[in-house]
């Protein structure tokens, strides 16, 4: 007996729901959901397609992994949690 081990193509997609990745669906949801708890199913409807384009405009060509390294790179030492990372503002680097 064969054991057959399957692996995927694409090891980097992010997690979809649908045809849309999952942090974009989040994005879109949430507004949506509280539109629709709240009896504003157009306001929702709206707030949600608003945050969808807005969160697909932060997150940009390179998705999360951009915006992290973005956030890293554009951030000051002092206002990053990662405190015992490299400083990325440094000019120079001397050896």
């Amino acid at each position: 007996m064969v054991d057959v081990i399957r692996v995927e193509q694409r090891l980097q997609d992010p997690p979809q729901f649908f045809v849309i990745p999952a942090d974009e669906a989040i994005a879109a949801a949430l507004p949506l959901m509280v539109g629709l708890m709240t009896r504003n199913l157009i306001p929702g409807l709206a707030a949600g397609m608003v945050a969808y384009i807005l969160w697909k405009r932060v997150k940009g060509r390179n998705g999360l992994p951009g915006l992290a390294g973005r956030i890293y790179w554009l951030t000051p030492r002092i206002a990053t949690p990662f405190r015992s990372f490299p400083d990325s503002a440094v000019a120079e680097w001397r050896a």
